[in-house]
């Protein structure tokens, strides 16, 4: 009986214990949200059947664009058919002109020695969208692949965001801590 009424005393000592321990933590140590953060997801460069329209990129190595409608993306990309093969759908060339009512889309792209298969979906990782001052910046990290590849490709980051109270202001794109453009709206 001791035993039974120790392991029942005990018992509840710990869920209390529990309880007030998560309550606390939900409390005091509740970290302050960061208002500057804008949420942001990234698309997949292989996400639309297209490629990023050509440039000089010896004389702009890093290439930036803030794409808000379907003809902005119709200037940036262009279709990328295969012969032969049929795309599942229209959405497969672009965005529907309707995702543009909510969304933007904030692109960098760069000509690179071709990734291996390793390397490929690491070269550019975003890292975070602020928007501070008026300003929006997106800092992300590139790694320039180091494949035997004896071609270049034009690969890219499309980081996607909220069109409602981002749509003001100049855009900075952040490349390893170091501004590469900016471009202003």
């Amino acid at each position: 009986m001791k035993k039974i009424i120790a392991t029942t005393v005990t018992c509840s000592l710990l869920a209390g214990a529990g309880t007030i321990l998560s309550g606390c933590s939900l409390m005091f140590w509740k970290a302050k949200e960061d208002s500057s953060v804008v949420p942001f997801s990234t698309i997949p460069s292989g996400a639309y059947q297209t490629f990023v329209k050509s440039w000089n990129e010896k004389e702009q190595p890093v290439l930036c664009a803030l794409i808000r409608s379907q003809s902005e993306w119709s200037y940036w990309f262009q279709p990328a058919v295969v012969m032969g093969h049929v795309p599942r759908a229209q959405s497969a060339l672009a965005p529907s002109a309707e995702y543009f009512d909510t969304r933007q889309l904030l692109l960098a792209t760069r000509v690179i020695q071709a990734p291996d298969s390793t390397e490929r979906g690491r070269v550019f990782m975003a890292d975070k969208v602020t928007m501070k001052n008026g300003m929006l910046k997106l800092a992300y990290t590139f790694n320039k692949p180091m494949s035997a590849a004896t071609y270049t490709v034009k690969d890219f980051l499309l980081v996607e965001i909220p069109k409602d109270r981002y749509t003001t202001g100049p855009v900075q794109f952040i490349e390893n801590n170091e501004k590469v453009c900016e471009i202003a709206r």
